[in-house]
C-alpha cells in the first residue's frame, strides 16, 4: 500500500491516542495528543462532537462514550462496547458477512509532512471479552491513519493495526473493505497495549509497532 497524499487525518478507534509528525521515529513536533480527560472531555457524554472528534454515519456514532470505568491513566478514557455498534446491511454485504457493524471515531488533523517525514499514530487500546478461536474475528479494536485525497475530497488507509478476540494484534492497510493482513502476533486480551502506526511519507510506506517492538511485516505492500 502506497501512500498517496502529504495531508493526513486520523481516524483512531482509541482508549488513549496522540499522534506526532516526524522525521526520526519518536523524535518530532507533537500534532495532538490527548488522555480524554476533563477538560475538554465531560464523563457520560458521546465522544463525537467533543474536542473536535467526529463520527461516520451511519457508523454508530454514539457508541464511543467517555467514561471513568477504565481509565489507564488519569481519570477518563473511551468505551465502545460492542452491543452499542448498530447492525448495517449494507457492511455486511460490502464485505461478504466479514463485518456486521462498525464503529469510527476520527479527529482530523491538518500536518503537512512536506512529503519527507514520518507520522506516527499511536493510542494505548484494551480489548474485553471471550477469547475466539485462532482466525475467527469475531470483534476488533483498532487505530488507523488515513490520508486525505485533495481531488475529491475522500480519504484512502495508509496503516491500520487491530487487537482480535483471537488473540492476535493484525496489521494492515485500513484500505480493502475486507482486510488483507500483512503482520500478526500474539497478544493478551483485557491488558492495555500500546499500538503504533508509522506513515512514512519520503519512502510511501508504513510500519506497525506493538507495545514498542516492531512488526515485522509478511511481505511489503503493493
Amino acid at each position: 500500500m502506497y501512500l498517496l497524499r502529504k495531508s493526513l487525518f486520523v481516524a483512531i478507534f482509541v482508549l488513549i491516542g496522540l499522534v506526532t509528525a516526524t522525521a526520526h521515529s519518536y523524535a518530532g513536533p507533537l500534532v495532538y495528543q490527548t488522555g480524554f480527560e476533563n477538560p475538554p472531555f465531560v464523563a457520560g457524554l458521546s465522544l463525537v462532537d467533543q474536542d473536535g472528534w467526529s463520527g461516520v454515519p451511519p457508523l454508530s456514532p454514539d457508541a464511543a462514550v467517555i467514561l471513568t470505568d477504565k481509565p489507564r491513566q488519569g481519570k477518563q478514557s473511551v468505551l465502545v462496547l460492542g452491543e452499542d455498534l448498530v447492525h448495517q446491511d449494507f457492511i455486511n454485504q460490502l464485505t461478504g458477512g466479514y463485518y456486521d457493524a462498525i464503529g469510527s471515531y476520527r479527529k482530523p488533523v491538518n500536518y503537512d509532512t512536506g512529503g519527507m517525514q514520518t507520522v506516527r499514530v499511536s493510542a494505548h487500546v484494551l480489548v474485553e471479552g471471550p477469547q475466539t478461536p485462532t482466525g475467527n474475528n469475531f470483534f476488533s479494536a483498532s487505530i488507523a491513519a488515513r490520508g486525505a485525497i485533495v481531488s475529491d475530497g475522500g480519504t484512502t488507509g495508509i496503516g491500520e493495526l487491530a487487537i482480535s478476540s483471537d488473540g492476535h494484534v493484525y496489521g494492515y492497510s485500513g484500505d480493502d473493505d475486507v482486510p488483507t493482513f500483512l503482520t500478526s502476533a500474539s497478544i493478551t486480551l483485557g491488558e492495555w497495549h500500546d499500538l503504533a502506526v508509522e506513515a512514512d511519507f519520503a519512502t510511501r510506506h508504513f510500519a506497525f509497532f506493538v507495545d514498542g517492538q516492531s512488526l515485522e511485516v509478511i511481505r511489503k505492500p503493493s
